[in-house]
């Protein structure tokens, strides 16, 4: 049974050794319909990244295929930096570069992509296309396959210091309550928006699927009630101020929690914990 996985580095397992990324852990995992993979997604796709590369992977003989799109869509790497402070002097002088009406423009411009992403059919936005194209290019080349699309996890917990949350394990860095706040209702309504675009496609006849990871992610954000299973900040090299490309990215945990979730929407549910390697 052949399995197309395409995406993002949601999907492509960035930051993680290629045995622990999502799709590989499904295929390691015993389920049949996941047995014989084949992996499209690749770091810092956006919808018209799958649309015009991606799904030349996908087959008529295709039987499932996963989707994680549209964090990249909506800018939300540029986002989550915008929202970061410092109570270290320097590096706020650096945090500040870009200033507030930077800030606002960013915001105003991710709650706008978002709308756009969910909505139905249109003329692209530069490299991005409405979800709902995406899902109609890949069921024209598979009629027959079920298109499992899962969302995103919320990044910030429920449990701020004093100066915030926590987004690094080596740096004073933190997102404010009221960032937070906002940042939070932002995933939400990715989420939706991509639910959206799910429903739309099936109204249309597509096999498509929307896939919740939110509660399997529940009390493991950062500052959360236990270990975190997403990346905060994370820098290349030790003395550098460049983050890596792990950053606000999936841990082996969150990777193994995503399999989990697409797992039991097909019917075989797994703890995190089972989907990992060697388990």
């Amino acid at each position: 049974m052949t399995y197309v996985a395409l995406g993002d580095s949601y999907a492509s397992g960035v930051g993680l050794a290629p045995s622990l990324a999502y799709p590989v852990l499904l295929r390691e995992g015993g389920v049949e319909r996941f047995s014989k993979l084949i992996s499209a997604a690749r770091s810092g796709a956006v919808t018209g990244d799958v649309t015009a590369s991606q799904v030349t992977s996908v087959r008529d003989s295709t039987e499932t295929v996963t989707l994680t799109i549209g964090g990249n869509d909506v800018g939300f790497a540029s986002v989550l930096a915008a929202c970061l402070h410092s109570p270290e002097p320097r590096l706020q002088a650096v945090l500040d570069s870009g200033g507030a009406g930077w800030r606002r423009q960013l915001r105003l411009g991710a709650e706008q992509r978002i709308a756009f992403l969910g909505g139905p059919a249109a003329v692209p936005q530069g490299r991005s296309v409405p979800l709902v194209r995406v899902l109609s290019d890949v069921a024209r080349r598979a009629p027959d396959a079920e298109i499992l699309v899962t969302g995103y996890p919320r990044l910030l917990g429920d449990r701020p210091t004093a100066s915030g949350h926590r987004a690094s394990d080596t740096l004073p860095l933190f997102v404010a309550a009221e960032d937070a706040a906002w940042l939070g209702a932002q995933s939400e309504a990715l989420d939706a928006a991509i639910a959206t675009a799910v429903e739309r496609a099936q109204a249309s006849g597509v096999r498509a699927r929307f896939v919740d990871v939110s509660a399997t992610f529940a009390g493991h954000a950062l500052s959360d009630r236990h270990a975190p299973w997403v990346n905060g900040v994370v820098l290349a090299s030790l003395g550098s101020l460049v983050p890596d490309a792990s950053s606000f990215h999936l841990t082996a945990e969150g990777s193994a929690a995503y399999a989990a979730a697409l797992a039991s929407a097909v019917g075989h549910p797994l703890t995190p914990q089972e989907s990992a390697p060697g388990r």
